[in-house]
């Protein structure tokens, strides 16, 4: 009697540990403080524009003379490239919309609120832009030639992007 008995719990206890043992867990998501540690190219923090500190090397310094930026006109699909000297201003056609260009970085390396160029090299292209519509400012800010869509211009008719800058030699 006692082997039945002996025999029984053996087997109940088989049933139950058996399947656990088998069953495959699914990765559990990591908790979301973990989840929004690594942010995407949208959401990198930038400092305010009042705290930012433009250093340009004198390497950099006069050997680029403006860029070039590329307007599309989303309700017509039309794009203008736009050859705007460092510095300078131009209105876009067919709207009241002006872009006023600052410093041109090739290599723009951020540290901090410092924004500064690690070389002459154009790994990193961006310009800094002010675009009013109307005299209202709409964006202040950089725009970046190889990342477009890292804090671009956001407009319901207009996209502006950096094409390319414009050497002065």
């Amino acid at each position: 009697m006692k082997t039945i008995k002996h025999l029984t719990i053996l087997t109940i206890l088989t049933i139950l540990i058996l399947p656990s043992c088998t069953k495959k867990e699914q990765p559990q998501p990591p908790p979301p403080e973990q989840q929004s540690m690594m942010p995407a190219h949208g959401d990198i923090e930038m400092p305010a524009s009042e705290d930012m500190k433009v250093i340009i090397p004198d390497a950099i310094k006069g050997k680029w003379k403006g860029v070039i930026l590329t307007v599309i006109d989303k309700q017509t699909a039309n794009a203008k490239d736009y050859n705007i000297p460092i510095g300078g201003k131009v209105a876009i056609s067919g709207s009241n919309i002006e872009v006023q260009t600052g410093d041109f970085l090739p290599d723009l390396k951020i540290e901090g609120n410092i924004y500064s160029s690690d070389s002459t090299q154009l790994l990193n292209p961006a310009i800094q832009v002010e675009i009013k519509e109307g005299g209202k400012e709409l964006f202040k800010g950089w725009l970046f030639q190889k990342f477009p869509s890292v804090h671009p211009f956001k407009h319901e008719r207009f996209s502006i992007t950096l094409k390319e800058p414009v050497s002065a030699l």
